[in-house]
Formats: structure tokens, C-alpha cells, sequence
């Protein structure tokens, strides 16, 4: 069964390693913007030693409030790419698999500019990619977008780098347009790691796969025909924690 993964605040990793390794989970530690500017990166390498001592697995969500990596003012792209630069700093020192970002698209803050986004993005993750080096994954997860265009135009771009897709079910339930399918072969070869909650389509409660609306009998087909995916629950509060590790796993046998 594939390993599975839940998301943390990096503050609250240290105090909880007992209990993620009793749980038999990785972490992907969020880093949320105003972090990186309180932790030290000593801070952060010995978080790396306790987490490989204790056999936890790990990845990064990188910050993304505020953000517009592909964005047109210059002085926020910039801070963007600095911003998410720093958060794959902490991922290198933590060994972590990959790193978690959001692309910033959605249709109407650019009025639906597609391809401004995309020139514009393109510059940030090879700037992003190569300040990760070759060996991390760098993965953009889908939030507003409604349909797949923008991430099937980027990867295209980015063919044969390490830019992957993370497929957020919770996000595609508030937002696509498209059928799973539409979304999910497209971007099949690129797919790395997905995010595992659930809605009923009107808010993004971060429920327990199966509370909501999700089409997850679908999603179900489509997984066993792949592989080299990590899953992660994104539970917003911890009374779900066990539910949604103990749902999430039954799901993947």
C-alpha cells in the first residue's frame, strides 16, 4: 500500500513526532509565509534529524497567501519567488521528497489571460527549479482552476523537469467545470502527489474522504492504474486527524 501522508503546520512537528510515527504517516510540513521569517534554518536541520531518527517521511507546502508566482507586478512576483526559494530551503534540510506549491491562476484576477499567467509563471519555476536542483520535486496543485489548460500548457513547457501536478480532490470538487477524467489523463505523466479531503461543493470544509461529494469510486479507477503517487489528508481540524489517516488508507488497499 502506498505511503500515506498527512499535512502539519511546521510549528506543531516536533512536539507530535511520537505520535505521527504511532500513526505511521509521513508529514508534509506547511510553511506558512510569516514562518519563514521566524525559524532559523539550524532550527530547521535539526527538525531533519529528528524526523530521519524517527523514520518520518516528508514533504513541504510551501506558502501561498499573498502570493502570485506568475503574477505581473514585478515586486510581488518577486517576493513570490523568494518566498517559496526559502520554503525549499527548509524542504532540502528537512529531506524532504518534494515541495507543494499553488500556481496563483485563476480567471479572474488575470480576466482570463491565460497566456500572459503562463509566460510569466514560466519564468518563476525555472528560476524556482533551479534553486530546488535536480533531485526535488517541485509540485503545483490545482485550487480555482476550472478546468486543466493551465497546468497542461505549463508542463508542456516543463516536459522533462521535475514540475509536477498535485491533484487536490477537495479543490477540483469547488471549482472544475470538467469531469475527473478531463482533469486527471492529461496530466497523468505528471502526476506526484494528491490531496486527499472531501466537500459537499459548496466550501472547503476539509472533511474525511467520503463525507462529501467527491466522485472517489472514480478517482479509485483511475489510482490503480498508476503508481509513484503520495497521498496526503488535509484535514483543517484535528478532531478528523484519525478518521481521515484511518479513511484514507482503507481507501488505498
Amino acid at each position: 500500500m502506498e505511503k500515506v501522508f498527512i499535512n502539519i503546520p511546521y510549528k506543531i512537528v516536533s512536539e507530535n513526532l511520537k505520535r505521527i510515527k504511532e500513526l505511521d504517516v509521513g508529514v508534509e510540513v506547511y510553511t506558512e509565509n510569516n514562518l519563514l521569517d521566524e525559524i532559523s534554518m539550524d532550527e530547521v536541520k535539526e527538525l531533519g534529524k529528528n524526523l530521519t531518527a524517527h523514520g518520518i517521511e516528508a514533504t513541504v507546502h510551501a506558502p501561498f497567501m499573498d502570493l502570485s508566482p506568475g503574477g505581473y507586478d514585478k515586486a510581488i512576483k518577486r517576493i513570490s519567488i523568494d518566498r517559496i526559494k526559502k520554503a525549499v530551503d527548509v524542504a532540502h534540510h528537512i529531506n524532504a521528497k518534494g515541495i507543494v506549491c499553488h500556481p496563483g491562476y485563476d480567471k479572474w484576477r488575470f480576466d482570463g489571460n491565460e497566456q500572459f499567467w503562463l509566460e510569466s509563471s514560466i519564468e518563476t519555476w525555472n528560476e524556482v527549479l533551479s534553486h530546488a536542483g535536480g533531485e526535488m520535486e517541485v509540485m503545483l496543485e490545482n485550487i480555482f482552476e476550472e478546468t486543466p489548460s493551465t497546468f497542461i500548457a505549463l508542463f508542456g513547457y516543463f516536459r522533462d523537469k521535475n514540475l509536477y501536478f498535485c491533484f487536490d480532490t477537495g479543490h477540483f470538487n469547488l471549482f472544475s467545470k470538467l469531469d475527473l477524467d478531463e482533469w486527471l489523463l492529461p496530466l497523468k505523466n505528471k502526476i506526484r502527489e494528491m490531496h486527499i479531503h472531501d466537500n459537499h461543493g459548496q466550501s472547503d470544509e476539509h472533511l474525511p474522504l467520503g463525507r462529501g461529494t467527491f466522485p472517489f469510486r472514480e478517482l479509485k479507477s483511475f489510482i490503480r492504474n498508476t503508481s509513484n503517487i503520495r497521498f496526503t489528508t488535509e484535514f483543517h481540524n484535528e478532531i478528523y486527524a484519525v478518521e481521515s489517516i484511518k479513511m484514507l488508507k482503507a481507501f488505498l488497499r
